[in-house]
This record gives C-alpha cells, sequence and structure tokens, in this order.
C-alpha cells in the first residue's frame, strides 16, 4: 500500500470483522456484541472504527467510556439504529447535558447507573424532562462503588422497575477476577454468583433487560455465561486476551525512514548523549516519537521492523523522531517503512514477553494519539 506520509497507522477493516466474527462462533447463538470503542477505540480512531462497524453491521450495540465519546459518536457518525452505551459514569448534570446536545440522536444514548442515589437522581432527572432516561444497572459482587451490590438490587427490584423517569433495558456485571485468576476457580464462583441473581430477578423484568457479564477475557472461556450480549474490547482489536492465537492483529504503526547515514560514536542523538562501544554506526531516522505512541515509553527493550529484519534504538526515544541502529545493514534505505507494531518479531504478545509486562495491558500498547494519522485498509 502507498501511504505518502511520515508515519500513520494502519488498521485492517478485515481483521476487524474477522475478529468479530471468531468471537460470535464462540458464543451462544444470537449472542448480541457489543463493540467497545472507548479510549478512541484503544487508539484504533473512534470514529473510524465506528464507521467501519456500521459499513460492515458487525455490532449490534457499542460501548464508550466518556460522556464526550459518546456525544462524538452520536453527532459524527452515521446513525445505524444501534444503541451506544456510556460504561462511564456521568451524573444526571452531565447527562442532562448530553441529552441536550445530541438531539434528536439522544433516542440511541444509554447510560450506566452506578449507586440507587444515582438511580433517583436520574429518575428524577427523566420525570423533569417528562422522558425516560434509558439506563444498564451495573451490578458488583464486592462492595466496591463500582455498582449496585446483588443483595440491593434484589432488595430494590420493585422501586427500580417502577420509576417513572428511568427505562431500565439492560443490566450488567464486570468481573475482575476474569484477569487474574489463572485457575478459572474464583472467576467461575462468581459467575455461579451473578446467575444466580439473573435467575431471582422477576421474569417481567428480565425480559426488559439485556444482561451481559462477558468481556474478551471471558469470551474463550466461559462461552456458556453470554447471556444476552458480550462486550468485545481487546479481542475485536486481535489483542492479547486469552484467545489462543485464533484472532488477527487490527493495527499496524508505521513510519516511513527518512534519513540512513554512518556515524561517529561521539554524534549526540536524542535529549541525553551516550558513547557507543563502537567508532562508528549506521543510523536510519524515523519522525515518529513518544507523543505519538506510549508504547515507546513503556518498553524497556524497543525493537523496530524494516523488511525482515528486526532492529533495536540506536538512543532514547525523542517526542517525535526515532533513531534506530541498522549497524551491518545494507537492506535499509531511504523510504523503508519501519513497523513498530503489527508485524512478526514486534507483535502484542513479542512485546510483551520481551520487556515483561503483564498481559492485561496489551491494550497500552495500541494506544495511539491523534496526531498520528490513521488509514483504514
Amino acid at each position: 500500500m502507498n501511504v505518502n506520509k511520515a508515519a500513520w497507522v494502519e488498521i485492517s477493516g478485515d481483521a476487524l470483522a474477522y475478529n468479530l466474527e471468531t468471537v460470535r462462533s464462540r458464543v451462544k447463538e444470537g449472542t448480541r456484541i457489543c463493540a467497545v470503542i472507548k479510549g478512541n477505540a484503544y487508539g484504533h480512531g473512534l470514529t473510524g472504527v465506528k464507521n467501519l462497524l456500521t459499513e460492515r453491521g458487525l455490532a449490534e450495540m457499542t460501548a464508550v467510556g466518556k460522556g464526550s465519546e459518546l456525544l462524538r459518536i452520536l453527532r459524527k457518525t452515521e446513525d445505524d439504529g444501534c444503541d451506544v452505551l456510556l460504561l462511564g459514569m456521568a451524573d444526571d448534570k452531565e447527562i442532562e447535558s448530553l441529552l441536550k446536545r445530541a438531539g434528536d440522536k439522544a433516542k440511541r444514548a444509554v447510560f450506566s447507573v452506578y449507586s440507587l442515589n444515582h438511580f433517583r437522581s436520574l429518575n428524577a432527572l427523566g420525570i423533569r424532562r417528562r422522558q425516560k432516561i434509558r439506563v444498564h444497572i451495573r451490578v458488583d459482587i464486592w462492595d466496591s462503588g463500582m455498582g449496585l451490590g446483588f443483595q440491593q438490587f434484589q432488595q430494590k427490584e420493585e422501586e427500580l422497575f417502577s420509576a417513572e423517569g428511568i427505562d431500565i433495558c439492560g443490566l450488567y456485571g464486570h468481573l475482575y477476577s476474569a484477569y487474574y485468576d489463572e485457575s478459572r476457580e474464583e472467576t467461575r464462583r462468581e459467575l455461579l454468583k451473578f446467575d444466580s441473581l439473573i435467575n431471582s430477578i422477576r421474569d417481567d423484568h428480565r425480559k426488559k433487560m439485556i444482561v451481559h457479564v462477558m468481556n474478551s477475557s471471558m469470551v474463550f472461556r466461559f462461552p456458556e455465561y453470554s447471556y444476552d450480549m458480550v462486550r468485545v474490547g481487546t479481542a475485536m482489536y486481535g489483542l492479547m486476551c486469552g484467545d489462543g492465537g485464533c484472532l488477527k492483529p487490527v493495527m499496524k504503526i508505521c513510519a516511513r525512514i527518512f534519513d540512513v547515514r554512518e556515524i561517529d560514536a561521539d554524534t549526540p542523538l536524542s535529549y541525553q548523549h551516550r558513547d557507543s562501544s563502537t567508532s562508528r554506526r549506521k543510523i536510519a531516522r524515523a519522525m515518529i516519537g513518544y507523543c505519538d505512541c506510549p508504547l515507546l515509553l513503556t518498553q524497556k527493550d524497543v525493537r523496530v521492523r524494516i523488511g525482515d529484519r528486526i532492529y533495536p534504538l540506536a538512543d532514547d526515544i525523542c517526542m517525535d523522531n526515532l533513531c534506530i541502529d541498522v549497524t551491518d545493514s545494507d537492506d535499509v534505505a531511504v523510504g523503508d517503512t519501519a513497523v513498530l507494531l503489527g508485524e512478526p518479531g514486534v507483535t502484542d504478545e513479542q512485546i510483551i514477553c520481551r520487556n515483561n509486562m503483564d498481559y492485561i495491558h496489551s491494550d497500552w500498547l495500541s494506544m495511539t494519539a491523534e496526531r498520528l494519522e490513521k488509514v483504514y485498509v
């Protein structure tokens, strides 16, 4: 692909579609897909990924983390008939502002309820606006402040479903044990408790709600608990999530080599000059830095792929540019493409293993700045 840019990110629509269809094949038939596009779609571009999802009909719902993301999706992308769920906390004042600014598209907005007081304030807002605020209630197995407790939900069920200003159209949980419980025993115990809660809900109430508890880390381990919908973030982007290697990377971070030259050992290359042990080195320069992708700062051992070879850095990373040590190579030339993520040698798994990082932070590797242009392939 010919891209006339100094640095860019390639986003593969085919890989995105493949990953979501793989997830769909693993869960129960008829299970909805909620595509999680918070955090600028994990660095893949908020509106760009949403447009891909819409064009290919890949998800029944999308989820964002901030009110600003919700408003941007509602106002800047096509109304495809799919709801947008705000997973993050927003109080009644912020939600009222969002509803006003979204205009007619506000009908697609769904908000999360985090506590009984939060629910009551949103109910008052709905009554005052003479419209029902659509919500998914978050429930939490622990008393952690991240949702109504299971027992509290059971005790207040009648109050919740009789509220005049609220339309409870969903209920969800988030099990943190799924990230660290290698034996899966703790997660399974928590799923059984969640299942017990769901089975205790009155039938007419249950029929009104979309229930979801599974995220990417659970899709490949507990597909029997897919309920009505699964939330897919890291799996959608092909990042590490316990998939066993069946997913495809969606992102490739690229930069064009703009200079190749031999330098003396005492030639400064970065903010802090470090003498090289060799008398001369060959250096390739690319116009990409830590202000474009944080993965450059979180790695102790940064490698770059150029052609079929993997090269180390020659010095510290700068804000805007990169020095690559290509000594003893005659294959690197101006105009070549350097790949930082998304090809063999620089996959998320290889970067994580090489730097002794925890796999649950694989999504951090794909976080990219807005200024690093996304090219949707």
